[in-house]
């Protein structure tokens, strides 16, 4: 009988997104699912290159957990759900958490230089998604992972978010942090690859 993969890398991401993003809205507003502003949630994690320069490099990860609206944090946790479920066992964990962190550290930090103070404090789980989406494309395209299944996860975890920034953002392009987050998960991936490919050599 196999043995069943369990995504413990995913279910950890997903947990940590869960209980920190309402519980920092239930902080801020009193409820789970209570109005606040992005601005409120600096003192949890929110970071501007300020903070980075300062060497609070905790936000680049807490940063990812925390959400201006929990509705926009359901989604990108059943994303990551998602692609942890195609992605995990075929990266492996740690490969699969690297991709995660980069891609969504670096994506968000990308994105504070692209809105004016106050408003310009990286947070939310988009970037790492979109960096998860990005390996996960590649892989789909080389085959490595197949089926209708992984390609609506993919168009599911890719297409909403490219959609909206073309709608409502300023200049109908889309956004830089997720240009870069998207750019990273397929740098990242291919040189995982490379890297395993040189291994074996």
């Amino acid at each position: 009988m196999t043995k069943r993969y369990i995504p413990y890398a995913t279910l950890i991401l997903a947990l940590c997104t869960v209980l920190v993003s309402l519980g920092v809205n239930f902080q801020i507003a009193g409820s789970l699912f209570g109005k606040i502003k992005i601005t409120e949630l600096e003192p949890f994690g929110g970071f501007t290159y300020k903070h980075i320069l300062d060497l609070e490099l905790w936000r680049l990860v807490v940063s990812q957990f925390i959400h201006v609206m929990q509705f926009h944090m359901i989604y990108n946790v059943l994303s990551l759900f998602a692609l942890g479920y195609l992605l995990e066992r075929k990266l492996s964990s740690s490969v699969f958490l690297v991709i995660w962190f980069i891609s969504g550290a670096i994506g968000t930090f990308a994105s504070t230089f692209t809105v004016p103070e106050p408003w310009n404090l990286g947070t939310g789980g988009s970037q790492a998604i979109l960096g998860l989406a990005a390996a996960g494309l590649l892989m789909y395209l080389k085959r490595q992972i197949e089926g209708k299944l992984a390609l609506g996860v993919l168009i599911l975890t890719i297409g909403p978010a490219f959609a909206l920034d073309l709608i409502f953002s300023e200049y109908h392009l889309p956004k830089v942090g997720h240009v870069v987050s998207f750019s990273l998960g397929v740098i990242l991936l291919y040189g995982f690859q490379q890297r395993g490919k040189n291994a074996t050599n």
